[in-house]
């Protein structure tokens, strides 16, 4: 599904990248070294390589993921240093490891505070239309009891309400959720229990933006509710990459891919690899029918 997200990034990149271009005309051939993909070894993170990969490959560009999962710091580490070519990663957690405490929080803060401290020669293209900051789900019945409509007016809910959630709250989380004066708070539930004791009307919930594309679908009687703003942190999905190593033929490859990509998109693909799909061949089928 296109979300025809404005590409911010693409033109100024054109333009860095250009000396690159020569580098990469001929990668089709043999003798060109290829293009070497990583990811957190996650199955978003698998797939959205994947996709990038599967982008680039259309440009004549030998490709070569890697098999070996690493962390946003260690993939970081090797792209600098040359070993790695591109790894997706989520704008907000990127910046968590270039920075130690981070306060940019909406999505032009946080992509403008990645930039300036990435290592040199190091960038990120274009950001994807995916979210996956976490959210404030809540039953449609407290919704329209409260009139409650973004993050920000969650504090007309009725004080100490219990608060569960998938994974683990961050200290940022925690902040952004502060407004809620949540009571105590229960953490490393599935998706499905979380929405499960929200629906009652009794309990608050959060899920990541992936995790809200595919748990909510169905459930009218559950919604969530963020802010653009105030937090949590950002987290948009972008490639980040050596500069050197990406001409003008794949800066636009990852530029359509970023223009077309959305949260219910890479929720979906991500599921299927959870499955036990294929990363590649999930890919190829989006790039096929949706990514350009």
């Amino acid at each position: 599904m296109s979300s025809h997200r404005p590409v911010r990034r693409g033109a100024a990149l054109l333009a860095t990248v250009g000396l690159a271009a020569t580098l990469l005309t001929a990668c089709g051939s043999d003798a060109a070294d290829p293009f070497r993909v990583g990811s957190d070894g996650s199955a978003t993170m698998r797939v959205a390589a994947a996709v990038y990969a599967g982008a680039l490959q259309r440009t004549g560009v030998r490709i070569e993921v890697q098999p070996k999962p690493e962390g946003d710091r260690r993939l970081l580490d090797e792209t600098a240093q040359g070993d790695l070519d591109l790894f997706p990663a989520f704008t907000g957690e990127l910046l968590t490891t270039l920075t130690p405490k981070p306060e940019a929080t909406s999505a032009a803060d946080v992509e403008d505070a990645v930039n300036r401290a990435l290592p040199q020669d190091v960038t990120i293209g274009d950001p994807a239309a995916v979210d996956n900051r976490r959210q404030l789900v809540l039953s449609q019945r407290l919704v329209d009891e409260r009139h409650v409509t973004d993050l920000a007016g969650c504090g007309a809910l009725p004080p100490g309400m219990p608060l569960v959630t998938t994974g683990t709250l961050t200290d940022d989380d925690r902040t952004a959720f502060a407004a809620c004066r949540v009571g105590p708070v229960t953490e490393g539930l599935t998706a499905a229990e979380v929405v499960r004791r929200v629906a009652s009307g009794t309990q608050l919930g959060t899920l990541t933006g992936l995790e809200a594309a595919t748990a909510l679908a169905g459930h009218d009687d559950v919604t969530a509710v963020r802010s653009a703003d105030t937090g949590p942190r950002s987290q948009d999905l972008v490639p980040v990459f050596r500069a050197g190593r990406v001409g003008k033929s794949q800066m636009k490859a990852l530029s359509r891919v970023a223009g077309e990509l959305t949260t219910a998109d890479l929720a979906a693909m991500a599921q299927k690899v959870d499955g036990g799909a294929d990363p590649t061949a999930v890919a190829n089928e989006w790039l096929s029918t949706s990514g350009g």
